[in-house]
């Protein structure tokens, strides 16, 4: 399944129906990967891996998110304090 719509445009847009099992929060996630690594590597990545892998590198990318969501205000406050 081909989540590009136009081969030639850089936005992400993909289509739920091939990944009706991802949530919303994951599908947001995707389309955030889409924006952050290139739009050609999350159709590969999500072509290639089952499921279960989906949703996994899904939450591996949240979690690196928040991570570095989290470095950012830690450094505010030490640069406050």
């Amino acid at each position: 399944m081909n989540v590009l719509d136009d081969e030639d445009d850089q936005s992400f847009h993909a289509t739920r129906d091939g990944y009706y099992h991802l949530s919303d929060v994951e599908w947001d996630a995707v389309e955030r990967m889409g924006s952050t690594m290139g739009i050609h590597a999350v159709s590969v990545v999500l072509e290639a891996l089952n499921r279960d892998a989906q949703h996994a590198t899904i939450a591996k990318f949240i979690q690196n998110e928040l991570d570095a969501e989290r470095e950012k205000v830690a450094l505010i406050h030490q640069q406050g304090s």
